[in-house]
């Protein structure tokens, strides 16, 4: 009988040597046969990105949440049929063509633009603009892009984001294209 158990393990061994093998493979890729890791909850060290799609005249989401030393990316896409602006800030000033404190002043920023190409002209002309408005960034009907940045703790806070292109006689923020931008110092 003991002979017989011998052998009967024996028989088992290459088996148990396969499992254990195939459980140490599955895990080396996340418990996934075709090889991909499986999705896991560490925080990856690529960059939030958040979709803002700019209308005549609002942003969707018009709320946004960000954390603070944190490299983020909001990709932008300009749906609406004029140029529209992204500007983020406390209190208009009184000249109402921007903020009297941008959250973006000493901070670096990436901004990367796609613009329609029959606006060629025009971009030059947006490209001069935003040297002189760093902190703001603005599109044309039909264009997108992306502005990154990371804002220090210093800036927690909850700002207002507004557009200052104005169609007619009257700026877009006050047409209802506001919204605002949540700077966080918490854990997510």
């Amino acid at each position: 009988m003991l002979m017989t158990q011998f052998f009967s393990m024996r028989r088992l061994g290459p088996r148990i040597v396969l499992a254990v093998g195939l459980a140490v493979v599955l895990a080396a890729f996340g418990g996934r046969a075709d090889g991909l890791a499986a999705p896991s909850d560490e925080r990856s060290p690529v960059a939030d990105t958040i979709q803002v799609t700019m209308t005549d005249h609002a942003y969707e989401p018009s709320d946004l949440t960000v954390p603070a030393g944190e490299e983020v990316t909001l990709q932008f896409v300009n749906e609406g049929t004029v140029e529209h602006y992204f500007v983020v800030g406390e209190t208009v000033a009184d000249s109402e063509e921007g903020f009297e404190q941008n959250l973006f002043d000493e901070v670096a920023l990436v901004k990367n633009k796609e613009t329609p190409e029959h606006e060629e002209d025009q971009e030059e002309e947006h490209e001069e603009e935003e040297e002189h408005h760093e902190n703001e960034f603005e599109l044309s009907p039909g264009g997108s892009g992306t502005l990154t940045f990371r804002l220090p703790a210093s800036k927690a806070g909850t700002y207002t984001i507004a557009c200052f292109e104005t169609t007619g006689d009257r700026a877009h923020y006050e047409m209802g294209m506001t919204g605002t931008l949540t700077v966080t110092t918490e854990g997510r």
